[in-house]
């Protein structure tokens, strides 16, 4: 006795998901996992490390061309504060209030060591 097994293509909206969703996980997954930075201020360093990529940038307080910060008020009672921070080899940091835990410190070490860099 033989038996066949007959195979039937997935229905073509399958293949157009398909097509939808893979250029938006990839963005995603490049959003959150590829870009995460670590940042360490301290002793007049400043120190950007990708820890997926395997990158680590470091810069000395005086290699800072300008900083600042923009803050925006998005409700009654909320703000939206970003902080902007341009090195002398033309990169650009940018994180938000809610993606530093330590942002508050960093915005106060940059206030003690590179004041005079601050534009607004």
């Amino acid at each position: 006795m033989n038996l066949m097994v007959l195979g039937h293509e997935p229905a073509w909206y399958t293949y157009l998901i398909i097509v939808l969703l893979v250029p938006i996980a990839v963005l995603v997954i490049y959003k959150i996992f590829i870009r995460y930075k670590i940042i360490r201020m301290g002793n007049n360093q400043v120190e950007i490390h990708y820890p997926v990529i395997g990158r680590k940038h470091q810069y000395s307080v005086n290699d800072v061309v300008a900083w600042k910060e923009n803050v925006v008020k998005t409700g009654k009672n909320s703000v939206y504060k970003e902080l902007e921070i341009r090195f002398h080899d033309r990169r650009k940091l940018n994180f938000g209030y809610k993606e530093q835990t330590e942002y508050d410190r960093i915005v106060s070490y940059l206030s003690q060591k590179a004041a005079k860099k601050k534009t607004d």
